[in-house]
């Protein structure tokens, strides 16, 4: 549910792995007012080993190595910020540095809340994009819930250099999302309904998406 600029600091603390594989989980459970709740989960507990023994140098290929004090200051600074959001509130945050797994949540009162953590971390331009595509929305009156942005990550990946590229090779990006009310039907084929009903998942590789091939982009109709 973040920002480009928030996703890429998340990515900071893997990228130095280059080589590692790291798994970016959003998690979304509406109430049908359209309040609800959210998580974030940056994984990388695949690469545990050699981030553990990479935390132990100052720097790799050019890149100095963040101290775990300095990843605790800036998620620190990211939960303070997202503290600041009309309509969010009871901000969590874990930080797993056996496991290498950060977690953030909250409670929303409305996914314009949920817009406004995204635009309060963008640029003026790109807080604008967001007003104006509306990463979250949620119909209650025809029951429908949209996911979008405004990214182009593949423009953003091409500035980045190629040996830093790897570390997106076998990274995924996983959307999960609840609801009270019955799905009815979901616009993007690569999402899957749970049996139930109630939820919804889309696993994607971050290549294809990087690459314009796959989206996470949905409309997703409730029953009535």
């Amino acid at each position: 549910m973040m920002s480009k600029k928030l996703l890429l600091l998340f990515s900071l603390i893997s990228l130095f792995l280059f080589t590692s594989c790291f798994e970016f989980v959003e998690e979304v459970t509406f109430n049908k007012d359209g309040s609800g709740s959210a998580v974030l989960t940056i994984n990388l507990s695949k690469s545990k080993t050699k981030l553990a023994s990479m935390m132990l140098l100052d720097s790799v290929n050019g890149y100095k190595v963040p101290s775990k004090t300095t990843i605790k200051n800036k998620i620190n600074e990211i939960v303070g910020k997202i503290q600041q959001t009309k309509g969010v509130h009871n901000v969590i945050n874990t930080l797993n540095f056996n496991e290498f797994i950060v977690t953030v949540s909250c409670d929303f009162d409305n996914v314009e809340a949920l817009n406004k953590v995204i635009s309060n971390f963008s640029s003026k331009k790109q807080a604008e994009a967001v007003k104006k595509n509306q990463h979250f929305n949620f119909d209650k009156e025809n029951k429908t819930f949209t996911r979008s942005h405004h990214f182009n990550l593949g423009k953003e990946f091409q500035k980045t250099k190629m040996q830093d590229r790897k570390v997106f090779e076998t990274a995924t990006y996983t959307s999960v999302y609840r609801f009270e009310t019955p799905i009815r039907s979901s616009a993007n084929n690569k999402a899957r309904i749970s049996q139930s009903k109630k939820a919804i998942m889309l696993h994607l590789q971050a290549q294809d998406i990087i690459a314009n091939n796959q989206t996470i982009k949905n409309k997703i109709q409730l029953e009535n």
